[in-house]
């Protein structure tokens, strides 16, 4: 009887589940990666392709980060959805991470910031900047500083108790830039870390 309840459960699940999500411990977004391509497809109007500077351009830095996330993930033994910027299909997660470079003008204006739902925890969050600002080592900005942050699309595209926007510090900074530029694996692997120490 028990295998009977497991089976229908499991075919309810299939049966509601958009085709293409998965359930996965983690969800990993890279920002802005795909686009312009991705935004008519997908009906985004606001298609925004990320800050860029002489040192770089967040469209190509964050599948950097994004990919080493999710290749440390996987190789503790975590199910993740790798995912661009726009996508048609809704997530279930344990956590879900979306990659960012920060921009602004006048440059240096800005630095690294967290957003995240209000159905995230705050632990979560604090245990976060609380890593991160010992190996970042300029402009700390904080949390949900716009709307954006704290609206962020990408929420809406994923069911998980943890869900958070991390911009990294600021591509268009040149020291912040200079900083981040051959760290970007690094900084992957170091967010997967964390997010392994939180799962486990």
């Amino acid at each position: 009887m028990k295998r009977f309840l497991a089976a229908v459960a499991a075919a309810l699940l299939a049966a509601t589940t958009p085709a293409g999500a998965e359930v996965v411990d983690v969800v990993v977004q890279a920002g802005h990666e795909g686009r312009p391509a991705s935004c008519a497809p997908n009906h985004v109007r606001a298609c925004n392709i990320g800050a860029s500077s002489a040192t770089g351009r967040e469209i190509v830095w964050t599948p950097i980060v994004a990919d080493a996330l999710t290749a440390t993930l996987r190789a503790a033994g975590l199910r993740v959805a790798r995912r661009p910027a726009d996508y048609p299909q809704h997530d279930t997660a344990r956590v879900a991470i979306f990659i960012h470079f920060d921009g602004s003008e006048p440059p240096c204006a800005s630095g690294t910031s967290v957003g995240f739902p209000a159905t995230t925890s705050h632990a979560f969050v604090a245990a976060w900047e609380r890593s991160y600002r010992a190996l970042f080592p300029f402009h700390v900005v904080g949390e949900n500083i716009s709307s954006n942050e704290e609206h962020y699309y990408g929420f809406h595209k994923v069911d998980a108790p943890q869900k958070m926007l991390i911009e990294y510090g600021e591509l268009t900074c040149p020291a912040q830039a200079a900083w981040l530029a051959p760290r970007l694996h690094q900084l992957g692997v170091f967010t997967a870390h964390f997010v392994i120490g939180q799962l486990h």
